[in-house]
């Protein structure tokens, strides 16, 4: 059998001072922010889960005198929920194993499990973006069957959970839209006519997932209490010539709002974020946890494989099954 790692390692004399280059980086860890907009903690027992929910009880309204009592009667909700499998196999030779002159192969293999702490914030990007092309093979509507996000008329809004950008050039358009969205939370209806969201749950704060991209617009528009403008000797603020009665306020804040930023080199459309309220009783997207990380290997000398024994060929290989689920998202908004 042919060789698996390449000759790079095998090289008598090897310095070792950068063996652990991507060792040190700790890039696959969890983000901890991520338990802000999604719920980690529902636990699976099978390969698919059936949930439901009764939609909100009705309103009173008068009753006429010699009338019967008005009655609206009760809906539900059912909507399913899928576990997948997730795995990764790293093979190679023994004799390559043997060689390896900087002995990081193992350690460095095992690299894959760690890989699975990121599988709930992966499952959560596919969601939000409705992709099936890093991890998950497909991706479920809303309990109410539609997408994640929608134009459509939603919670009785006109634009349902969708807010049409401004744009994340200046601080002003990020601030317009973030307003924009917040009074979007407030014309929510619970589907019988009234307000769905209460105001101290609005004013929890919340949190935006923004490009990396717009890093800067994001911070100066939230993070900085005071703004410094830069003025050239065009007479020109950041670079542009503001025309007449254009706003020039950048001292403003945003007093009493709890604001937290996610950038992300996971959304590349610079123009396209995401607003979460943080104090509703239920996250937009959960995560369905079946099985943690579990580790299986095969190498020559636990003499446990015919494989093995067979080929040369060891492994080391890691597992864990989870899925994804989008709940009713009358907390997360669309700025796109």
């Amino acid at each position: 059998m042919s060789q698996i790692l390449s000759n790079n390692l095998l090289v008598n004399g090897l310095r070792t001072e950068f063996v652990d280059t991507y060792q040190a980086i700790k890039n696959r860890q969890a983000d901890g922010r991520l338990g802000l907009v999604m719920d980690l903690s529902l636990k699976a027992t099978n390969r698919k889960h059936t949930f439901a929910y009764l939609n909100a009880s009705p309103h009173p309204e008068e009753w006429k005198h010699g009338e019967s009592i008005p009655t609206d009667a009760m809906q539900s909700v059912q909507f399913d929920a899928d576990v997948w499998n997730w795995a990764r196999r790293v093979p190679w030779h023994k004799y390559d194993r043997d060689d390896d002159q900087t002995q990081s192969l193992f350690e460095m293999a095992r690299m894959v499990g760690e890989g699975h702490a990121l599988i709930p914030e992966r499952i959560f990007f596919n969601l939000l973006l409705d992709d099936t092309t890093d991890l998950l093979p497909s991706v479920p509507n809303a309990p109410d069957g539609t997408a994640f996000f929608t134009t459509n008329t939603r919670f009785e809004a006109t634009g349902g959970n969708t807010v049409t950008k401004a744009g994340v050039t200046t601080i002003h358009d990020i601030r317009a839209n973030y307003y924009t969205a917040l009074e979007r939370f407030m014309a929510f209806k619970d589907g019988k006519g009234q307000p769905l969201l209460n105001q101290s749950i609005i004013d929890s704060g919340v949190v935006i997932v923004h490009a990396a991209a717009s890093t800067e617009v994001f911070e100066t528009a939230f993070l900085q209490s005071r703004q410094i403008i830069g003025i050239d000797a065009a007479g020109a603020v950041g670079g542009t010539v503001l025309a007449a009665g254009a706003s020039t306020n950048l001292n403003q804040e945003i007093s009493g709002r709890n604001v937290v930023l996610w950038g992300t080199s996971r959304l590349t459309t610079a123009d396209e974020w995401y607003v979460f309220l943080q104090g509703v009783p239920k996250k937009a997207t959960a995560l369905l946890d079946r099985q943690d990380v579990q580790e299986f290997s095969a190498v020559a000398s636990d003499n446990n494989s015919d494989s093995v024994r067979d080929t040369g060929t060891e492994y080391i290989q890691f597992e864990s099954r989870s899925g994804g689920i989008i709940a009713l998202p009358f907390g997360a908004i669309k700025v796109a």
